[in-house]
């Protein structure tokens, strides 16, 4: 790899894989709708301007819509997430790039939350279904890794990780949370592991879809302990029997996946949390209640 495209190039995934493949000496190459992109590309309404001349090895894709599961929600999800995927892999083309990974996601997987399948699960999952389609037709490696929740060291997971958010920003302060009982786990994996799959699966020879669950996986309930514990400012998780329970969600199994890549999460939620802590980034994360 000497050349890569990063599509979402500021989006939480994106932003790290491209600090991490600075620090490995890999040229980069940004597509996105901001002027200060190397490749025009806005996604949803088939615009794609590429310079004449720029060529790249790999194309890593991280950009998404996360809307809502109401009628305009449907359409921009559909639009962002699925349509869009025909111009991706016409970039892929036109830069003669032999990869495309994609950051999909477990919720494209029907039975991860029975009776709660949304649109940005479904139109996540017909993108790998186009790409893939596509990579047969053009010749390029597709990949895709099916990421659970994401989170990171400077709050920007809160718009999608809200009761995480909401435990950061409690434990960090020492107040008591009142929370949810809890029917099953979650799984959370760090940014900085996420990229670094990314970029293995980009020199693995795999295709297909890869599905990622960190080793370690804990209830809400439990994830609140590590952060008060972490933080050390007092405070203590109460259960709030009114609220209803955070629901049972099935994760797939993520070993197989990390077999293939070689490569395990290196951070534990312990380790995330200590990260938020001594970066001093606490204060990002919130919100301070969630209905």
């Amino acid at each position: 790899m000497t050349t890569a495209v990063v599509i979402g190039p500021r989006s939480m995934l994106g932003s790290q894989i491209i600090e991490r493949l600075q620090a490995l000496d890999i040229k980069i190459l940004t597509a996105g709708r901001a002027a200060a992109d190397d490749i025009f590309l806005h996604l949803g309404v088939s615009e794609v301007k590429i310079l004449e001349g720029l060529s790249a090895d790999i194309v890593f894709h991280c950009a998404a819509s996360f809307a809502d599961d109401g009628d305009n929600g449907h359409r921009q999800n559909f639009d962002i997430n699925t349509a869009s995927a025909i111009d991706v892999a016409r970039l892929v083309e036109v830069l003669g790039a032999s990869v495309l990974v994609y950051a999909g996601s477990a919720s494209s997987d029907e039975t991860l939350d029975p009776g709660n399948f949304t649109s940005y699960g479904l139109t996540k999952g017909l993108a790998e279904q186009i790409l893939a389609w596509a990579a047969q037709k053009q010749g390029f490696r597709f990949c895709s890794l099916r990421f659970p929740q994401i989170y990171d060291t400077e709050g920007r997971c809160c718009g999608h990780q809200a009761w995480f958010g909401r435990i950061i920003a409690y434990a960090s302060r020492g107040h008591d949370i009142r929370m949810p009982r809890s029917f099953g786990i979650r799984n959370f994996i760090h940014v900085r592991d996420a990229a670094d799959l990314m970029i293995r699966a980009g020199h693995a020879e795999i295709t297909g879809i890869l599905n990622i669950a960190h080793p370690e996986a804990m209830t809400c309930n439990e994830i609140a302990v590590v952060a008060y514990d972490t933080f050390g400012l007092g405070g203590n998780v109460i259960e709030a029997p009114e609220k209803a329970p955070f629901r049972r969600i099935n994760f797939a199994d993520g070993s197989q996946a990390f077999a293939q890549l070689n490569l395990l999460p290196s951070i534990r939620m312990k380790d995330g949390i200590g990260m938020i802590r001594d970066a001093g980034t606490s204060t990002a994360f919130g919100p301070m209640d969630v209905t």
